[in-house]
């Protein structure tokens, strides 16, 4: 269904949500609003506290007023009354406000407090956009999406379709769950706070429900292996004893593990979750050369282009020197080199394919294909990590993280995965020591780190986002780093929506170049080995979770220097407090999803906030309820098909999308 088939929507509203990433009919009902605020709520301004965040009604108490501060900057300033209290509100560079103020009438606010003796201001004020009723959602759009199309488009959507779920009425009603066609309806247009937000939750449950039935269904009736390996223990060995450094005690048991299941009748499934630096890669690179060994093939997909370049030099480096030859393949790969990739993959000249979600392509034809190991499992979807099993019936399958999951977590999305845990480290150096610095003290830390240049060590500037109204996006920081020269020290800046070229020549400088201060986003989070690096400064840090924080923290100090890592804030949570204090990702693990949720662990398809399925935290009791609602949908053979029918497409929990 296209969104021209909507009633009322027009092909020009359908153009402006294309243009702001709406697709479809499903991606705007999968838009939900962040929060809801009640139009009967009564604001105690004297109760809240400096920075606290609000939603609140004003009445205007004069004219807005636009000034020019100087070339490139403007405000407007407006003041209101708001039960009792006069709250000021300034807008910088956002002349087009005063179209709205000059209308007068009540109007909706959003903003954090900055409390002063006489009156209150609002710092980084928006204006939320009302409607009929007592509740107003609050979404958090995409670029080019206002909210009067938001509500005129959701209303439209919900009065043309009618939704099919895969949780009859009978089942949602056993499992204490909403209907999916009233949930939606009532997430959009809620008749209480209370209930949009079960509605919510009621959607998150089922969205969950699907994705471990997928898991179920991709592991299922595959146990049985279907190839069997020559016995090349004695040569794994020999090229073990060949390594510059002994394994750990967990690496030998995890090497020792996995060939005892490739020896064995059944097909290997294998979770294999190690802490930053616990060196899962060599575990990798030896399960692979065994399967090599025998005759066959070996992809392994990582989740980013630079991690990708990273492990096909260190491959081609490990099986190069054992007459092994390998290949890369990413998006951005040059037409010619591809070709030839292609070609070495399909004759199986290459035993070895290294690459990015590049190698789920259909034009991707291996000729034996034996193992896939997918790192970094959980930034990839359910259907990507399935696409690429796919490539061979029966294929072997290790996957690995870096963010060690939970064994509620665990239990519920790997249950049938042996699990294979690389808790122990090399003992190298010195570690990582994590502080907190105020944001007063920055200027102080980037001047070590200029300190730091002068004898050759690296340093990290991570920023949560890449653009914004304030000083903690990569841009504005970068700019900021500029103005400040650090005597002389070269600043580079690396985010996401670069080029792959881009990022390849920006990350060889920063290795190998001059430049010593990189300003990034969290894109160096995964795999990124610069040995220089001692020093990282992490901007914005609430917004992230422990394991991502654990994960960044975990590029500097990578051949055992004495390293750094500030955590740059004026409001120290209990949850960084325990960052700076754990130095295990297991246990960081542990805390993030009993106090955040599972979100990071997760590859689902999401809305809302980054970390988690419209903004729901994922804790245990959701788990256990949509492990058992994903048993009863699998028990029914024809919601199993149906289920199946999507497993190598896109991850959708919705079973039907259709015109009233």
């Amino acid at each position: 269904m296209e969104l021209e088939d909507i009633k009322g929507l027009g092909a020009k509203r359908a153009e402006k949500l294309r243009a702001s990433g709406i697709s479809d009919p499903l991606d705007l009902l999968l838009l939900f609003p962040r929060a809801y605020f009640d139009k009967r709520e009564r604001i105690d301004w004297r109760s809240l506290s400096d920075k606290s965040r609000i939603i609140f009604r004003a009445s205007p108490l004069s004219l807005p007023i636009c000034r020019r501060i100087r070339r490139g900057l403007s405000i407007v300033r407006a003041e209101f009354m708001s039960f009792g209290e006069r709250v000021v509100c300034n807008w910088f560079n956002q002349t087009y406000v005063l179209r709205r103020l000059s209308e007068g009438g009540e109007i909706i606010i959003e903003g954090r407090v900055k409390r002063h003796s006489d009156f209150t201001e609002i710092a980084g004020p928006r204006i939320i956009a009302d409607r009929e009723g007592n509740i107003v959602p609050v979404y958090d759009l995409p670029d080019g999406l206002n909210r009067k199309l938001m509500y005129d488009a959701a209303s439209a959507v919900l009065g043309s379709v009618r939704i099919e779920s895969y949780v009859s009425g009978d089942i949602a009603k056993k499992f204490g769950l909403v209907p999916l066609a009233a949930a939606l309806k009532e997430i959009h247009f809620p008749s209480s706070v209370s209930a949009a937000e079960s509605a919510i939750r009621s959607v998150a449950t089922e969205n969950l429900a699907y994705t471990l039935g997928i898991y179920k269904l991709l592991k299922s009736g595959t146990d049985k292996r279907e190839r069997a390996y020559p016995d090349n223990r004695a040569a794994l060995a020999d090229a073990a004893t060949t390594l510059p450094f002994r394994l750990t005690a967990d690496q030998h048991r995890a090497v020792t593990e996995i060939l005892r299941r490739l020896m064995s009748d059944e097909r290997m499934n294998v979770l294999l979750q190690g802490d930053v630096g616990s060196g899962k890669t060599i575990v990798a690179f030896l399960a692979a050369y065994y399967v090599a060994l025998g005759g066959y093939q070996c992809a392994i997909m990582v989740p980013t282009e630079i991690l990708a370049r990273q492990h096909y030099e260190k491959a081609k480096k490990f099986f190069g020197e054992r007459g092994i030859t390998v290949v890369c393949l990413t998006g951005s790969t040059p037409a010619k080199e591809r070709a030839v990739a292609l070609s070495l993959i399909e004759s199986g000249e290459a035993a070895i394919a290294v690459g990015t979600h590049a190698l789920t392509g259909k034009n991707v034809r291996f000729h034996k294909l034996g193992l896939t190991i997918t790192d970094e499992q959980h930034r990839f979807g359910v259907c990507q990590r399935g696409s690429l099993e796919n490539k061979a019936d029966g294929a072997d399958n290790i996957v690995m993280s870096a963010t060690p999951i939970p064994r509620t977590l665990s239990l519920a999305l790997y249950g049938r995965l042996e699990t294979i845990d690389l808790k122990t480290k090399p003992v190298i150096g010195d570690g990582v020591t994590t502080s907190l610095v105020p944001l007063a003290r920055a200027d102080d830390m980037f001047a070590y780190m200029a300190k730091k240049a002068e004898s050759g060590e690296k340093s990290y500037v991570v920023c949560p986002r890449i653009d914004g109204d304030d000083e903690i996006s990569a841009l504005a920081m970068f700019e900021r780093l500029k103005r400040l020269r650090l005597n002389g020290t070269r600043v580079a800046l690396l985010h996401g929506r670069m080029s792959g070229a881009e990022k390849d020549r920006v990350m060889s400088t920063f290795a190998n170049g001059d430049v010593s201060v990189l300003v990034c986003t969290t894109v160096v989070e995964v795999g990124i080995d610069v040995p220089s690096a001692t020093t990282m400064a992490i901007f914005g840090a609430d917004r992230l979770g422990l394991s991502q924080l654990h994960q960044l923290r975990g590029r500097i100090g990578r051949r055992g220097q004495k390293s750094y890592c500030f955590i740059v804030t004026d409001e120290p949570s209990d949850r960084l407090k325990f960052l700076c204090g754990c130095s295990d990702g297991f246990a960081l693990a542990e805390y993030d999803f009993d106090t955040r949720g599972a979100g990071d662990f997760l590859g689902t398809r999401q809305h809302g906030k980054e970390e988690t399925f419209a903004g729901v935290k994922i804790d245990a009791a959701m788990l256990k309820k949509a492990g058992a609602l994903a048993d009863e949908l699998l028990s029914d053979p024809e919601t199993a098909a149906a289920l199946a029918t999507h497993a190598d497409g896109r991850e959708e929990f919705i079973r039907s999308l259709s015109l009233n």
